[in-house]
């Protein structure tokens, strides 16, 4: 177990080597922990939907395609994979498109052991009761928060 003490002296210490802030240099020692898992998550959400239903599907989850239109009875296709909740990290939503016609459908999924952010106890100004918020690990694309860090081009 780290101290208090320890912790500080291994973030000064990157503050002298990087001559990044000190709250900069918490918050990346933070995400280089974290790494493994923004990896992971990073996967989760990006990969690319099978062109045909004959294959398993290549998004290494529960998945349910297949499914019959109501509209022209083609069948859906699962299509994208995106966070579907702002607190609850190991929470997805998939969406299926359908093969006919422009007929879409979501649904919540839980992947236990694949979040896409952790959460954190924050005291926001003079609130006395802690706020729970989500960050996004980096490389994922959330639809309704923002990124930590504006993404370059």
């Amino acid at each position: 177990m780290t101290t208090n003490r320890g912790r500080k002296d291994v973030i000064r210490n990157r503050m002298t080597s990087t001559g990044e802030s000190y709250n900069v240099a918490a918050r990346n020692l933070k995400a280089m922990k974290d790494m493994g898992a923004t990896r992971e998550a990073v996967l989760t959400q990006r990969w690319q939907p099978a062109e045909t239903l004959d294959v398993p599907c290549p998004c290494g989850g529960t998945c349910e395609p297949g499914e019959k239109c109501d509209r022209c009875h083609a069948r859906h296709r699962h299509v994208a994979r995106y966070p579907g909740s702002r607190t609850e990290v190991e929470t997805w939503a998939d969406r299926y498109d359908c093969m006919g016609c422009a007929s879409t459908y979501t649904i919540l999924v839980v992947l236990p052991g694949r979040p896409w952010g952790v959460t954190e106890t924050v005291i926001q100004g003079a609130a006395t009761e802690p706020v729970i918020k989500a960050r996004v690990f980096p490389g994922v694309k959330h639809p309704l928060l923002r990124p930590e860090t504006p993404e370059e081009d």
